[in-house]
């Protein structure tokens, strides 16, 4: 019997951690104290977003949203002046976080679609993508989307899960006293960063270094971090056949933002941007272009001049990706729909 009590005492105890959990879950929250919890972290852009989506009236006609590289390699303002001098659509906006996870663009796109209606969202993807979800998705992800992601194989998915009754019991604190136990829930016009935002020195990698994109690194620092970045990276190990479980968060997510952009008359894009001579092939590519035509820079992956790190471009060298992209962006506004561009690439100084 001794056995018995105790199950059920322990069957008890975790009905009532269930319970709790659940209602930390269902407290009460502001969404824009939610974006704010990033601040002081590699992810504080996240506010910015939320800010221009919500709280500026000025329309959004071109995004990116993507990984670090987008961030870097891609002048917003730069494309914007470009494109008004064609007479096109000229409210761009660079969306992209640090660090990679499919997830995170999916939010941030559910979030623009409440308020903007671009007319073109630009999808950063790399060589490989990620297995895993983005860190930053348990923070700022609506409840719901955190509870179900809406695929299985989400390999965060019971940290992020474990994660959310504290996140909510600090946003219902944050809900009760803002600006005392939490982030203010007052937007600031002082303190906001405007229309556009050249994050091409903006980019901060996850040990803290900012990447203000001022000189090139010599050839041995690039090739350190590249020997670093490549014995992190491993081939699909799972059949073609088994892409959509393997790759779960990249195709799923693709998948929900496609359909979004569709649904609001968006078209979609996608942008492929080389670390240091890493490969200038996607392995998603058929993936991709099933959804959108793919731009692929990788006429930059062996100037070593271009490179600040081994996967962030200077800024000369983002003036120069962004100078390339107004042609294709151009003709998607006016209506035609490109081929895959992986010629025609600009000149670039020698190396």
């Amino acid at each position: 019997m001794k056995p018995l009590r105790a199950f059920r005492k322990t069957m008890t105890i975790l009905g009532i951690a269930l319970g709790v959990a659940v209602g930390l879950c269902l407290l009460p929250e502001n969404p824009y104290q939610r974006w704010k919890l990033l601040d002081g972290t590699i992810h504080s852009r996240s506010r910015w977003i939320y800010e221009r989506v919500h709280f500026d009236p000025e329309p959004i006609d071109v995004v990116f949203v993507g990984p670090s590289r987008i961030g870097a390699d891609v002048n917003a303002p730069r494309l914007g002046a470009a494109l008004a001098a064609r007479g096109l659509p000229s409210n761009v906006v660079n969306f992209a976080l640090p660090e990679t996870g499919r997830n995170i663009n999916d939010v941030i796109v559910r979030e623009l679609l409440k308020t903007k209606r671009p007319k073109l969202i630009v999808i950063g993807v790399i060589e490989k993508p990620s297995r895993l979800g983005h860190s930053a998705f348990k923070y700022i992800a609506p409840r719901g989307m955190v509870a179900w992601p809406g695929y299985l194989g989400d390999l965060n998915y019971f940290s992020d899960l474990i994660y959310l009754p504290f996140r909510q019991l600090k946003l219902f604190e944050a809900w009760l006293a803002p600006g005392v136990f939490g982030p203010s829930d007052a937007f600031d016009p002082g303190a906001y960063r405007g229309h556009s935002v050249n994050t091409t020195g903006d980019v901060v990698l996850p040990d803290g270094t900012i990447k203000n994109g001022t000189y090139p690194a010599s050839h041995e620092e690039l090739m350190r971090g590249v020997r670093k970045l490549e014995r992190g990276m491993h081939p699909p190990v799972l059949p073609r056949r088994f892409a959509d479980l393997e790759f779960g968060d990249e195709r799923h997510y693709i998948r929900n933002i496609v359909e979004q952009a569709r649904a609001h008359g968006v078209k979609v894009a996608f942008l492929a941007l080389p670390y240091y001579t890493g490969p200038t092939t996607v392995q998603e590519a058929p993936f991709y272009r099933a959804y959108g035509p793919l731009w692929n820079a990788g006429f930059v992956h062996d100037h070593a001049e271009l490179y600040e790190d081994y996967g962030h471009l200077t800024a000369d060298g983002a003036k120069i990706v962004t100078d390339w992209l107004v042609g294709p962006v151009s003709q998607m506004l006016q209506g035609e729909r490109q081929a895959p561009q992986t010629s025609g690439a600009p000149q670039t100084t020698n190396r």
